[in-house]
């Protein structure tokens, strides 16, 4: 038996295996805008671990929706009241 054929089996056996392993069902940024609790924790996961997988496509929504949604709340806060009764007439 040749010394490369246990290197072969166990390759093909790990090529196997990794194959089995079910990938995380991509979400988009509407369902990371609807569902709050869990856009927090993909960010959370995605900036714990920036070299594995802060480029695949859940980071790059839950962080999309996060800033769609720090936005809407920037724009729509209430302006303050003018501090002049009745600035026509200056």
């Amino acid at each position: 038996m040749p010394a490369w054929r246990p290197f072969l089996v166990l390759g093909a056996a790990a090529a196997a295996l990794a194959a089995c392993s079910r990938p995380e069902p991509a979400h988009d940024v509407a369902y990371y805008r609807d569902h709050p609790d869990e856009r927090a924790t993909k960010m959370a996961a995605c900036q714990n671990d920036r070299g594995r997988i802060a480029a695949t496509p859940n980071c790059i929504n839950a962080l999309a929706a996060d800033s769609e949604a720090t936005s809407k709340t920037f724009w729509t806060t209430p302006k303050p009241a003018p501090r002049v009764q009745d600035p026509g007439k200056l």
